[in-house]
């Protein structure tokens, strides 16, 4: 297969420009579109024959042309929706084909894997992202039985739908005839392909934990531009293999380390990890510290708080760990994956978050340190000064206003206990059977349990309605006065502290977009909701 379709003929609603052609930064001051990214991803896994439906703007689209690129002109693009403009290259399909919506942005490994596959129809599906224009998923006996972007109509969502999808010759067929005899010319061609198909023809490739978006709109451009497109910079250039197998050889000293041990990145944030399999089928987790976090996180502290978090039966089992270099190797929980801004918030996961929050913060065990984040502040700031790094503008005056608040949560009232400090969605991690695991306790320390509350609502963008169901679970139906006041503060402080955590990183050579100074905006905001008598 060497045919790829990418439609593009989608009028924007409120751009000039097309967003498949909107430019945005990838560093050393360059500049690409999501239109070059495939069409370059496309062209290193060997596909000759590419044809671009064209409509909206269409004449902004000419500079792609070359030798393996045509377009194809949709003149009813302003009447027609995606089934319409695929309809358009019939003429010049013989084969089986890639389609490709253009405004989907995805790390380049699904091209190479859904390019191997040899023949018929396969959809790419991932995990529910918690997107505004999703296409749920059912599946059932292996294939995709149901498509929907109404999750009313949806029994059991299982994934979501990614704008690439390999389709049979033969099918592709079908569906133009179908679409000849079709009343509604808004129709996608999602829903004509399962129209045209039988269950049996309804593969998919499942794509667990893989960064992808949608960029249809300025909201969703600009967290492409901001926070996807950095994070996939960070993944898609992994530290040197030859560097992870001298760790593998340290940690297993007893055997041989060679080239048929797998390893495969698997994401992080602040670190790297990455899967490794062994060739006898064990499957471990390696992590690699990232970039800066020297003297950010005392890995004794994660050693012993880590191994704590294993004996309450919250943290996968540790094979091993380096207190000098920070290199850790965990047992990898086979079919498990992270839980993200979609998934986290469905209602069976709170109520076990709810349960593990209660089962850690009210452990009869002291961590090995305080995580007192007025503290934190202070150590973070010497280190950007070492780093000759800067905070953001007005920092001053902010940072006064911060620091203010430590009287202020005293009056409200602190408890001290074991917490984890860092709920992003990824830190949580679902097994086949929907037990979830809390991991990566390189911030753990003794702290209000407000705090971890705090960051659980912040990092995930928990609506109201399921703060206070989460609230509610964990403090059996009774939550405290003066609880969601403490929550607002921690918010700031959170905020104010990984703006200054963003700082030193970008200053010791990484890059996080705009995820810094969203943060301490944010802050900013926060800290007008707070009421503090002089």
């Amino acid at each position: 297969m060497n045919t790829a379709v990418i439609l593009a003929a989608r009028k924007e609603q409120n751009s000039c420009i097309p967003y498949p052609l909107k430019e945005f930064f990838i560093g050393d001051g360059k500049k690409t579109c999501l239109l070059e990214r495939i069409l370059l991803i496309l062209e290193e896994y060997g596909f000759s024959n590419i044809l671009i439906v064209v409509g909206y703007q269409k004449h902004l689209f000419t500079k792609f042309v070359n030798k393996n690129v045509r377009l194809i002109d949709n003149q009813e693009y302003e009447f027609t929706s995606s089934m319409g403009s695929l309809a358009v290259v019939e003429p010049y399909i013989k084969e089986d084909f890639l389609l490709i919506e253009s405004d989907t942005f995805f790390e380049k490994k699904l091209i190479e894997r859904v390019s191997k596959v040899e023949e018929g129809n396969c959809f790419c599906i991932t995990e529910e992202s918690g997107n505004s224009d999703e296409a749920f998923v059912q599946l059932r006996q292996g294939r995709v039985q149901r498509i929907s972007k109404d999750y009313h109509q949806i029994s059991h969502i299982d994934g979501e739908m990614i704008g690439v999808t390999r389709i049979n010759k033969e099918t592709f067929y079908l569906m133009c005839r179908a679409y000849e005899q079709s009343t509604n010319n808004r129709v996608n061609y999602e829903y004509l392909l399962l129209d045209n198909t039988e269950l049996i023809d309804r593969r998919f490739l499942m794509f667990p934990s893989l960064i992808w978006g949608e960029a249809d709109n300025e909201d969703d451009f600009k967290m492409l531009s901001n926070y996807v497109y950095p994070r996939l910079r960070r993944k898609e250039n992994p530290y040197d293999k030859e560097n992870l197998y001298a760790h593998l050889r340290k940690i297993f000293s007893e055997k041989h380390i060679d080239d048929s041990w797998q390893i495969e990145q698997i994401g992080g944030m602040s670190n790297k990890n990455f899967k490794v399999t062994s060739p006898d089928g064990c499957e471990y987790v390696l992590r690699v510290p990232g970039i800066g976090s020297e003297g950010m996180v005392e890995r004794n502290n994660e050693d012993v708080n880590g191994m704590l978090g294993c004996r309450l039966g919250l943290n996968p089992s540790i094979r091993y760990f380096d207190k000098n270099t920070g290199i850790k190797l965990a047992d990898f929980i086979h079919n498990a994956e992270p839980l993200n801004a979609g998934t986290i918030q469905r209602m069976s996961n709170m109520k076990q978050i709810a349960t593990i929050f209660r089962t850690l913060h009210s452990a009869k065990v002291r961590f090995n340190n305080e995580f007192n984040i007025f503290h934190e502040i202070i150590k973070y700031e010497n280190l950007l000064m070492k780093a000759h790094g800067k905070m953001y503008e007005g920092f001053e005056e902010v940072r006064e206003q911060v620091m203010a608040l430590e009287d202020y949560l005293f009056d409200l009232g602190v408890e001290v206990k074991p917490c984890h400090n860092d709920l992003v969605a990824e830190n949580f991690i679902i097994d086949e059977n929907g037990k979830i695991f809390l991991i990566d306790w390189e911030y753990s320390g003794m702290n209000d349990p407000m705090a971890d509350f705090a960051a659980l609502f912040l990092e995930n963008k928990f609506t109201a309605e399921n703060v206070e169901y989460v609230l509610k679970k964990y403090f059996d139906g009774n939550v405290p006065e003066g609880t969601s006041q403490k929550i607002l503060v921690y918010k700031v402080l959170w905020d104010y502290l990984w703006a200054l955590w963003t700082c030193i990183k970008e200053a010791e050579g990484d890059d996080f977009g705009t995820y810094g100074i969203d943060r301490y905006n944010r802050a900013i905001q926060n800290l007008k909701l707070i009421s503090i008598k002089q």
